[in-house]
């Protein structure tokens, strides 16, 4: 688990909410989508907006700023004005925490 940082325990991100953690010196949304956790860096790749300010349905999350989407689970852009994918990180649970791998 070295490569995995300790993000917050499972029972702090309900089903469909999005919250935000500095993670080392990346902020990271985190994100709970059918019962799994995902999590990607916090940050729209059209400008450099908190996607966690958004709203998330499904794995559809949408930047609140400019309606640019992205799929949470492989950081596609879905539409404009976003382009470019977001990074997406890799996710563990372990003793109900939540842990992440950064890039």
């Amino acid at each position: 688990m070295s490569d995995f940082h300790k993000v917050a325990p499972t029972s702090e991100i309900e089903e469909g909410e999005i919250k935000s953690f500095i993670v080392e010196s990346e902020i990271v949304a985190v994100c709970k989508v059918d019962g799994e956790y995902y999590a990607f860096k916090d940050e729209c790749s059209h400008q450099t907006l908190p996607l966690s300010d958004g709203d998330i349905q499904g794995e559809i999350v949408t930047c609140c700023y400019h309606g640019a989407e992205f799929n949470v689970k492989t950081g596609e852009a879905l539409c404009l004005p976003a382009t470019d994918p977001i990074e997406i990180f890799e996710v563990k649970i372990e003793n109900d925490e939540i842990f992440v791998k950064l890039g």
